[in-house]
């Protein structure tokens, strides 16, 4: 799936639905926050293809990919709070080296594109400045915060694209690509996730937010393969808390 179709399609998304869920937040006293942001993933271990007479271990490299959401906030301490986070991100990784098929040498440029639903379940410990009154006025300040917790997901989509180039037959060759893979991978992931960010304002805050994830889930389903992935990633995240 296009990263910016998945990000345009998320917005509109949240848009249509946020009025809904702010209500039903504020009737119970939740706070309510949307977020979005960049993201670099790969994956902890190669990648591998097999189709036929086609068998791939590829090297993982960084790709990017897209993270966007809800979050839902609350306080169970002066300093502590817990957030839900449903999302939409996508992760995968790149690839870019050799391989020999059928006795002749060939070069790829591809990418492995994954969309995960995501719930990150985390505990925030935040500083707790004093209270100030500006003429009259509740003072805006600036926090600070860690982050731990876990995540599940579930897989919905998984595209292996790109491009291959080489001279089979002495002629230069040159071919783009498309497989779905998600058969491939397990339908669910979970991992762990740690990080740490800074937000301003008063009622509402706006903040930023870098985290750390990693699945402990090997998330690969082709055990006749040996395919253990494990995604791993980091995510920059810009939010408001309404």
């Amino acid at each position: 799936m296009n990263k910016f179709r998945l990000l345009s399609s998320s917005i509109l998304f949240l848009i249509l639905t946020l009025p809904f869920f702010v209500q039903e937040a504020q009737s119970q006293s939740v706070g309510i926050g949307v977020k979005v942001g960049p993201a670099v993933t790969s994956h902890l271990h190669d990648f591998r293809f097999v189709s036929g007479d086609i068998d791939l271990s590829l090297t993982p490299n960084p790709t990017s990919g897209i993270e966007t959401g809800l979050m839902f906030r609350q306080w169970l301490g002066e300093s502590l709070r817990l957030q839900i986070e449903p999302s939409l991100i996508t992760m995968g990784a790149s690839y870019e080296e050799g391989f020999q098929l059928r006795g002749f040498n060939f070069q790829t440029v591809s990418e492995t594109d994954l969309l995960y639903i995501q719930v990150p379940i985390l505990f925030q410990l935040t500083t707790t400045p004093p209270e100030r009154i500006v003429y009259g006025r509740p003072y805006s300040s600036t926090t600070y915060h860690l982050t731990g917790g876990v995540f599940g997901g579930y897989l919905m989509s998984a595209q292996f694209s790109g491009s291959n180039t080489g001279a089979p037959i002495g002629i230069e060759f040159s071919g783009d690509f498309s497989n779905d893979v998600k058969n491939q991978y397990s339908d669910f992931d979970a991992g762990l996730i740690i990080g740490a960010g800074l937000e301003h304002g008063y009622n509402n805050r706006i903040g930023f937010e870098t985290r750390l994830m990693l699945s402990v889930l090997d998330a690969g389903s082709a055990d006749a393969i040996s395919f253990k992935p494990h995604n791993m990633g980091a995510v920059f995240s810009f939010y408001l808390m309404l």
